[in-house]
């Protein structure tokens, strides 16, 4: 199963606003690298990899077991795969398990941990999506929220470029709405949704640190990001799991800033 080894970082999670601006600080132990060991034109498998999103995709799966290379910060086994991507390109990747509590972070060739991602897919399922924005070989490591986890896996990752169903525009400024935890400026969107579908969003903007909320029908916060999208831009993506009309929040990482942004999303 393994074939290569290499030094990268690791970085986690805080659940906060503040984890994505955080993220490139941290730094981990040493990398396993696996063979891919196949691959479809089709989406494949569950409810989460059957979306128009993974035509193209590859697929590798693996266990998480003693022997595995170990977190140094947080004591969870890990795998990892090299990704070759081209510069522009978005790698939307999906990990699946039904022992353990999925973990997906994405390390670039510095070792800097630039994505990562917990329970965005269904149930404890996780689900990636990140801008490359240099060509390069990166790392796609598997591993779990918790320390010590151990048990089979499914991890589908495909590199591609968005065919966006709609873009907009606007800008955030004093008189817009304001965050209920920050007062920083936003703009919500609502979005009519199926359950099992997969929402993808991108945020840009060169006045502002653009960052992304998903609430749920009923009003709760499921998914964010701030910086994914490459530099200070957001890209986020989420499995929707239940029918009904979700909210896309256009917000800043920080409050008091202001500016125009593009906003684009798709749903698959």
């Amino acid at each position: 199963m393994l074939s290569l080894y290499r030094s990268c970082v690791s970085p986690r999670r805080w659940g906060s606003r503040l984890a994505l601006a955080l993220v490139a600080l941290g730094l981990a132990g040493g990398c396993r690298l696996l063979d891919r060991v196949g691959e479809s034109g089709l989406p494949v498998g569950s409810a989460l990899t059957r979306s128009a999103l993974w035509r193209g995709s590859q697929t590798v799966t693996g266990a998480l077991e003693a022997g595995d290379e170990v977190s140094r910060q947080y004591g969870s086994f890990w795998d990892g795969i090299p990704i070759t991507a081209e510069p522009g390109q978005i790698l939307i990747a999906a990990l699946e398990s039904e022992d353990f509590d999925a973990y997906l972070e994405l390390v670039d060739g510095q070792g800097r941990v630039i994505g990562f991602n917990d329970d965005s897919g269904p149930d404890v399922n996780a689900l990636l999506a990140v801008r490359l924005p240099e060509g390069g070989t990166y790392t796609l490591r598997a591993t779990s929220f918790e320390p010590e986890s151990t048990g089979n896996y499914r991890l589908t990752y495909v590199l591609t470029q968005v065919d966006w169903q709609e873009s907009l525009s606007g800008r955030l400024q004093e008189g817009s709405l304001q965050h209920p935890e920050d007062g920083s400026w936003m703009d919500e969107y609502p979005i009519a949704a199926r359950a099992g579908q997969i929402l993808i969003a991108s945020m840009t903007s060169s006045d502002l640190d653009a960052f992304l909320q998903l609430l749920d029908p009923s009003g709760e916060v499921m998914a964010w990001d701030d910086d994914q999208g490459g530099g200070t831009d957001a890209l986020m993506i989420a499995f929707l799991p239940r029918t009904g009309t979700y909210t896309l929040r256009a917000n800043t990482h920080k409050p008091g800033e202001e500016g125009a942004y593009g906003l684009q999303y798709t749903l698959r």
